[in-house]
């Protein structure tokens, strides 16, 4: 068995997919991972590119070349052929940093955990660097390489959630709950990381900066206008999130299922920003707000969710949704602005506090 699957999904990234995999065999343990290049249609010379790394290192990568089907069907067709005891994605226009990868390994040789978190880079267009770390007002609440309870750690309320560039799971947990991701659209690395966390019992937290997550690339899906454009999409996502929810929720603990309910109201709270407070008034659809407010007031009905959204500057105490509810419209544009300015000044004094 190999320690560390690594998927690699591509669609049209022949540029970009060298340095993503050369940041996996430039490590002095690449014999230890198996590299699975899932070419998802592309109609560039991507698939060229991810067989010459197969025939240059034969037995560490192998590429499997499908029809376009995005994003959650690169992870389907990979996740049974994966060989590693651990499996983790990487997307193509990504990279890991060598030098943490082999730190990664030594350290799965004797993990027994189902799930392993590290450290990321988000790294943007002007070439500014930040590490996310799982902590709180610049406190890390967590012993690295102690081995948690997941049901010690959600009780904390530290974690909000997990995103896809830290985590990694032992591949036979993925294969005992029958784990598929949703297929025909984007931004499904969020069922990623929340359906596993329904049976994940043993968590571990490793001070090491792996992925380095590229925000740079035009047409970036997590681009404000990519985002922006591709709402339909999200609320796709959270219909099967939902779905899942309800088949799965009442399986768990009690302390997973307050989590997962934070969870998935937070995800609500998101998708009602998008429309009420970040999408500009011009791409505004007042009408497909309507339809999808109204489903979305039907969940919270059924799941006795509680969804508010008041300003992230917590100065003005105006809610959005109620506002919205009570006189059909969005806020004036004077009180957006306002709000925005509040915004970034307490954001400052944020960073001035607890970031020193």
């Amino acid at each position: 068995m190999k320690l560390l699957s690594v998927i690699v999904p591509t669609y049209n990234m022949a540029e970009l997919l060298p340095r993503c995999l050369q940041s996996l065999l430039d490590s002095p343990c690449k014999e230890e991972l198996d590299v699975i290049v899932v070419n998802d249609g592309s109609k560039d010379n991507s698939l060229e590119v991810a067989m010459d790394f197969q025939c240059r290192y034969p037995g560490i990568v192998n590429v499997i070349d499908k029809p376009n089907g995005n994003y959650g069907s690169t992870i389907n067709a990979a996740l049974p052929v994966a060989k590693g005891k651990y499996v983790k994605i990487l997307d193509s226009d990504d990279w890991f940093d060598t030098q943490a990868l082999t730190q990664f390994l030594a350290a799965l040789t004797s993990l027994q955990t189902d799930m392993a978190v590290t450290h990321f880079t988000q790294i943007g267009g002007g070439g500014d660097r930040e590490v996310v770390r799982y902590n709180t007002m610049g406190r890390e609440p967590y012993q690295y390489g102690k081995v948690y309870n997941m049901d010690d750690v959600l009780k904390d309320g530290y974690i909000r959630f997990f995103l896809m560039h830290a985590v990694a799971y032992r591949t036979q947990l993925l294969r005992d709950m029958n784990y598929k991701q949703t297929e025909g659209i984007s931004y499904t690395d969020t069922e990623w990381v929340t359906y596993p966390v329904y049976f994940v019992q043993k968590i571990v937290f490793l001070d090491i900066n792996l992925y380095q997550y590229n925000l740079a690339r035009e047409g970036q899906t997590m681009s404000p206008a990519v985002l922006l454009k591709s709402v339909k999409q999200l609320d796709s996502v959270n219909d099967s999130l939902m779905a899942y929810y309800a088949e799965n929720a009442a399986k768990t603990s009690l302390i997973r299922q307050t989590f997962l309910k934070q969870y998935h109201e937070n995800r609500l709270r998101v998708l009602y920003k998008v429309f009420l407070l970040d999408m500009p008034r011009t791409d505004f659809d007042a009408t497909l707000f309507d339809e999808l407010d109204r489903k979305w007031t039907q969940l919270m009905d059924n799941f006795s969710f509680k969804v508010r959204l008041f300003p992230e500057n917590k100065l003005l105490r105006i809610e959005y949704i109620h506002y919205w509810h009570k006189h059909h419209k969005r806020w004036p544009v004077w009180l957006e602005k306002l709000n925005a300015s509040l915004d970034v000044v307490m954001k400052w004094l944020y960073v001035k506090i607890f970031r020193r």
